[in-house]
């Protein structure tokens, strides 16, 4: 059995590894952040395997210099599968073009045979009040 405390601890450590590396364009972080089975879902609902979100952030077509990730305190680990959810706020760049956030994101994390990686993400648009 394994301890869901230091695992929940190790998860937002994970989750703030990956928010500094989209915001740098480390795209060699993300690789070792990211499983290779990666689904991340976009809020525009465009979908990227590890291999074309690396090549996004290599190339600078996607870039989140301006954006905040805001992990919740609350992750959900179970055996060797946790989920955090947050709040990504502020503005990437999309081929250059500036595109705001104020969204609501899912992280799933696994640990198969090895460290923590990202297997999925989704981020969606929080709607108007």
């Amino acid at each position: 059995m394994t301890d869901d405390r230091a695992d929940a601890d190790a998860i937002h450590d994970l989750e703030k590894q990956l928010s500094c590396a989209m915001r740098d364009g480390d795209a060699d972080i993300l690789d070792a952040l990211c499983a290779d089975e990666l689904v991340y879902v976009h809020s525009n609902a465009t979908r990227d395997a590890k291999p074309s979100l690396l090549a996004k952030i290599r190339n600078q077509e996607l870039r989140c210099t301006e954006v905040r990730h805001q992990p919740e305190d609350h992750v959900v680990v179970i055996g060797d599968t946790a989920v955090a959810a947050g709040t990504v706020t502020g503005t990437v760049y999309v081929n250059d073009r500036a595109i705001e956030l104020h969204n609501r994101a899912l992280a799933v994390w696994a640990r198969h045979g090895g460290p923590w990686r990202l297997i999925a993400y989704q981020s969606t648009p929080i709607p108007p009040r």
